[in-house]
């Protein structure tokens, strides 16, 4: 059996190799063939939905969106509330973008604190996952992802995104696109995509802004995915330019560490950092 960290590592990277722009969403950028491959396996390792999973969460509903080549995506929102008065009206929005071999039903009940906290969250199936419509290309993800920052940001007055893993240069593209947001965390992000054969312009690294005070940027140091060399140019650049930045000690990749405990503080400082009641001493590195 391949190893699971290796596999997601192999694929995260050969998934993104050769992308270059596109006018047609679903065209491949990777290469015909390969591009077609690796997000067939990818998809592959994810589970089955099942909508299940997520039914039986209150305060969570099925959500969709149509994209502008009219894909239907499949999510959910998990709604504000608070925990003694029941559903509350949302400070705003927590938008997040999976990582590899997540979908959104399997994902959504572990954002129950982030709801908590009084934010809708909502997390999204990509296009050719789960149960969302298309083609599996990356282009298509970026794109998509750019649309739904810019729905949810008629919507509402505060906006924050949480991108795990692919995700995170997922948010990052859309950062450097000009999407407006106003704090995001990239959590355990690869530097670049350009030593694997893409145009430097999707590079995370390249899409940070000039002035990154309202990003953190997590890495952890036992992260077996993705190793300290694919990840501490993002998070060292991010500092440069006045990001909050912490290097785990303790921290696997993403949804991967060793135990209850070092997820559940991981947990809080995303919330933290996202709602704005941290202090610049919790992203010190450990």
């Amino acid at each position: 059996m391949i190893n699971k960290t290796i596999f997601l590592a192999v694929f995260l990277f050969s998934a993104l190799t050769g992308c270059a722009t596109t006018n047609e969403r679903e065209s491949t950028v990777c290469g015909a063939i390969k591009e077609r491959l690796v997000f067939w396996v990818w998809n592959r390792a994810a589970p089955d939905p099942d909508h299940s999973r997520a039914s039986s969460l209150k305060y969570v509903k099925h959500v969709e969106f149509v994209t502008a080549d009219n894909k239907k995506l499949n999510g959910y929102v998990y709604l504000a509330h608070d925990k003694d008065e029941g559903k509350v009206a949302a400070k705003g929005y927590i938008l997040v973008a999976l990582g590899n071999a997540m979908i959104a039903d399997q994902m959504v009940k572990h954002l129950t604190d982030f709801a908590a906290k009084g934010y809708d969250v909502y997390l999204y199936d990509y296009r050719g996952y789960g149960l969302s419509e298309g083609k599996r290309r990356i282009n298509g993800i970026i794109e998509d992802y750019k649309e739904i920052i810019a729905s949810l940001n008629q919507r509402y007055d505060r906006r924050l995104l949480y991108g795990i893993s692919l995700g995170g240069a997922v948010m990052m593209n859309a950062i450097g696109s000009g999407a407006q947001f106003d704090a995001a965390v990239i959590d355990s992000s690869p530097s670049r995509f350009s030593p694997f054969g893409c145009p430097q312009k999707i590079d995370p690294v390249n899409n940070l802004p000039q002035d990154a005070k309202n990003l953190l940027v997590i890495t952890g140091q036992l992260d077996q995915v993705l190793k300290a060399n694919m990840t501490s140019e993002l998070r060292d650049s991010a500092k440069n330019r006045n990001a909050k930045i912490f290097d785990g000690k303790a921290y696997a990749h993403p949804f991967m560490d060793r135990s209850q405990a070092i997820h559940l503080e991981r947990m809080a400082m995303i919330i933290e950092f996202l709602s704005n009641q941290s202090g610049d001493t919790l992203y010190s590195k450990k």
